[in-house]
C-alpha cells in the first residue's frame, strides 16, 4: 500500500476554517447511571472486528453511561456450531449441488448462519447467558437473529429491517429458501412485538419498522451511529484544489466504477483535482487517483493514515448502490468534510444538511454533485454544516439514546441525549 499523498500545494493562503462559534460543545463526562445494562447479539459483542464494530462500540460507550455494562454473546462454542451447520447442510443438500460443488459450499455455508438449528442452538445459548448474568435492568439488542427469554426489558437497534434487506443483493440473504425468509420475518415481528422500544440507526430503517411491521411510531426511535475512526480536530486546509475521499470496503456496492468514471469528468475541468480511495479496490492507474488498499480500524498506523486523508479531503463521496447507514459519512463529517450519498438507503440521516444524497443510478447526478463540491465556497459552507451535523453521532450518545428508549421505571432521563 503506497502512504497518503500529501496535500497540494495551495496557490493562494488556504481558506480560513470555520469560526469557532459553529463548533459543537464538548461532551461533558457525568455520573454513571446506577444501571446494570446487557448487549446482546449473535455474535461476540465485544468482537470490534464484527457487525462493523457497532456493538463492541456500544458495549464501550455504555461503560460511560451506566455502572456496568454486560457482553451477552450468542457466538456458539465450535463444536456447536459444526453440529448446526451439518445439520442444516444435511436438510438443504439439492441433487444440482453435486455439478458445483464449490459454489453449493458457499451457499450452504451462508443459510446454516440462519438455519433452524443454529438460530435454536443460538437461544438456548442467550438463555443461559442472560440467567448467569443475574439482574439487568434492561438489554440492547442488536439484530433479530435470536430471541431473549421472556421476562426481560428490553431495546433492538438496527440499521435496517428484513424486508428491506431482501430487497438487496446480500449474499447471506439470498442464500436463504423463502421458507427461511418468512421466518426470519416472522421472528423479526415477534421481537419488535415483545422490545421496549425498537432502535434504528435511520429514519430510513425507522420508517421500514412503522410503515412494513405495523410497530407504534411512539415505541420507535432514531438514535444514529458512532464513529470508529475519531476525526482530529478540524483544521486550516486548502478548499481551492478539489481533492475527494473514497472509502469502502466493498468496492462494486459502493460504487466506486461510477465514482472514478464521475471523478475522470471533473477532472477534465479541474486537472489538479485528487481522488483517495480507501478500501477493497482493484489496481487503480486514472490520472489523478491513489489506491490506498483496505486500512483497518483497529491498527494504530492505519487509523493515522485515515484520519490524515480526511483531514486533507474537500469532499468525501460514496454513492452506494444500496446502504443501510454509513459509519464514514459521519466520521467525514466529522473532520469538516461534506459527502456526497447515494439515496437508497439511510445515508440521508447520516450526513443530514452537510452534503448531497444522489440517485446512486444516475451517473450525471453524481458528478454534478461531484462538480458541485469542487467549489470551494460550497465545499467549505457544507463542511461547517457537516462538523456540526456529525456532533449528534458519537457511540456517547447512541448509548445515552438506547438508555433512555429503554423508559427505565425510576430512571430520570433528562440529561440523556435526545432522539434524533
Amino acid at each position: 500500500m503506497s502512504e497518503p499523498s500529501p496535500p497540494p500545494a495551495a496557490s493562494s493562503p488556504p481558506a480560513a476554517s470555520p469560526p469557532s462559534a459553529a463548533s459543537p460543545p464538548p461532551e461533558v463526562p457525568s455520573q454513571p447511571l446506577p444501571l446494570r445494562i446487557g448487549v446482546a447479539a449473535a455474535f461476540d459483542p465485544r468482537d470490534m472486528q464484527a457487525d462493523s464494530g457497532a456493538a463492541g462500540a456500544v458495549l464501550q460507550a455504555l461503560h460511560e453511561v451506566v455502572a456496568e455494562a454486560v457482553p451477552l454473546s450468542g457466538a456458539l462454542p465450535a463444536r456447536t456450531r459444526r453440529a448446526t451447520q451439518l445439520a442444516s447442510l444435511a436438510a438443504r443438500m439439492r441433487p444440482r449441488d453435486l455439478g458445483d460443488p464449490r459454489a453449493a459450499a458457499k451457499r450452504l455455508f451462508r443459510a446454516t448462519q440462519l438455519g433452524r438449528p443454529t438460530i435454536a442452538a443460538r437461544n438456548r445459548l442467550m438463555r443461559e447467558r442472560v440467567a448467569a448474568a443475574g439482574r439487568l435492568d434492561g438489554i440492547v439488542q442488536r439484530g433479530c437473529e435470536l430471541v431473549l427469554p421472556p421476562g426481560q426489558r428490553f431495546v433492538t437497534y438496527e440499521d435496517s429491517t428484513v424486508l428491506q434487506a431482501v430487497t438487496y443483493p446480500w449474499p447471506h440473504l439470498q442464500a436463504l429458501s423463502e421458507g427461511d425468509v418468512r421466518r426470519y420475518e416472522a421472528r423479526q415481528r415477534a421481537v419488535y412485538a415483545a422490545a421496549a422500544a425498537c432502535c434504528a440507526c435511520t429514519q430510513w430503517a425507522a420508517d421500514s419498522i412503522t410503515g412494513s411491521y405495523g410497530v407504534p411510531a411512539e415505541r420507535v426511535f432514531v438514535v444514529g451511529l458512532g464513529q470508529n475512526h475519531p476525526a482530529r480536530a478540524v483544521t486550516p486546509r486548502d478548499w481551492s484544489v478539489p481533492r475527494l475521499l473514497f472509502v469502502g470496503v466493498d468496492w462494486e456496492r459502493k460504487n466506486g466504477p461510477a465514482v472514478l468514471r464521475a471523478f475522470a469528468r471533473v477532472r477534465e475541468l479541474h486537472p489538479d483535482a485528487r481522488l483517495e480511495v480507501v478500501g477493497g479496490h482493484p489496481r487503480l492507474d486514472a490520472p489523478g487517483v491513489t489506491g490506498h488498499g483496505p486500512l483497518s480500524r483497529t491498527d494504530p498506523g492505519d487509523r493515522e493514515r485515515v484520519a490524515a486523508l480526511y483531514a486533507s479531503a474537500t469532499a468525501f463521496v460514496m454513492p452506494s448502490l444500496h446502504e443501510p447507514a454509513g459509519i464514514v459519512f459521519v466520521e467525514a463529517g466529522a473532520a469538516g468534510v461534506p459527502s456526497i450519498g447515494g439515496s437508497d438507503g439511510g445515508a440521508a440521516t447520516m450526513i443530514g444538511p452537510g452534503g448531497v444524497v444522489v440517485d446512486p443510478h444516475d451517473g450525471e447526478r453524481i458528478y454534478a454533485a461531484m462538480l458541485e463540491l469542487a467549489d470551494p465556497e460550497t465545499a467549505q459552507r457544507l463542511g461547517a454544516l457537516a462538523e456540526r451535523h456529525a456532533s449528534l453521532f458519537t457511540w456517547r450518545k447512541v448509548a445515552e439514546r438506547l438508555v433512555r428508549a429503554l423508559a427505565i421505571p425510576g430512571v430520570d432521563a433528562d440529561g440523556l441525549a435526545d432522539f434524533l
